[in-house]
């Protein structure tokens, strides 16, 4: 790790490298996961960034393992070793109550890592969340061949509709890892205010899915925002002014000391 204020780089236990960028301020902070095969320097977490600098706040993004700066290859990472990785920065690069605003991946990440560290997560805000995708918008959509080859040679090529060039390449060990840390199937046990903001022209994640996670949450402070012209990525100046004004309104969350 180096630097207090900037970026720098975190190392894990195996070798690898996470990259970060970082702002000191006050608390609580905020951090930003990224979605799958994207990063930190997407336009959520820079207006986030720009948010937390205009208002002295503590802020923190990052590169998931196989992402972005950081060391690794996608197709080798799995959900619980970005959950991991969350952790990681959360209890390295962040000190007192943090506001976890997840986007996509990002927002099963945000929920496992909030799981784990109850006591320094002070809300949780997911876009488009896409909680237990690994297997209820892979593998339950997988066909029999794609099943097929994924179990006997360990990895399909699925189309990538940002980059058609560079198609996704999917692990086995990344549907197998993700049934260890399926949240919709059973109450996740949360007690902090949680905003859920999704698009109803999501063509990724069903917007309903926002409706599920609200419903399994144990809290009761729980608000879903849905965007009828919205679409997965929410990275319109109009979407970006409400995610910046969903947090804000999360900042005078009284917290734990």
């Amino acid at each position: 790790m180096t630097g207090t204020d900037g970026g720098g780089i975190l190392s894990r236990p195996d070798g690898a490298t996470i990259a970060y960028r970082r702002l000191d301020g006050k608390k609580p902070g905020i951090v930003f996961l990224h979605g799958y095969h994207s990063d930190m320097a997407g336009t959520k977490a820079l207006a986030l960034e720009a948010l937390c600098r205009d208002r002295g706040l503590a802020f923190l993004r990052f590169d998931y393992f196989g992402h972005g700066l950081s060391s690794g290859e996608a197709r080798h990472g799995t959900v619980g070793r970005w959950a991991a990785d969350a952790v990681a920065a959360l209890d390295t690069l962040t000190e007192g109550p943090q506001i976890l605003v997840g986007s996509s991946l990002g927002g099963w990440v945000a929920l496992l890592a909030a799981l784990e560290r109850r006591d320094r997560v002070a809300a949780v805000v997911g876009v488009a969340a896409a909680p237990d995708f690994t297997e209820d918008l892979m593998w339950q959509e997988f066909s029999f061949e794609q099943r097929r080859q994924l179990m006997e040679q360990g990895e399909i090529s699925l189309p990538n509709d940002y980059d058609a060039e560079n198609p996704w390449r999917v692990n086995r060990s990344l549907i197998e890892d993700g049934r260890n840390h399926l949240l919709l199937r059973d109450s996740i046990n949360l007690a902090c205010p949680v905003r859920l903001i999704h698009g109803q022209r999501d063509a990724d994640v069903p917007w309903q899915t926002a409706l599920q996670l609200a419903d399994n949450l144990a809290t009761t402070d729980v608000e879903v925002i849905l965007i009828k012209d919205g679409d997965h990525r929410l990275s319109r100046d109009s979407d970006l002014e409400r995610l910046c004004r969903v947090v804000t309104d999360l900042l005078s969350v009284p917290v734990a000391p």
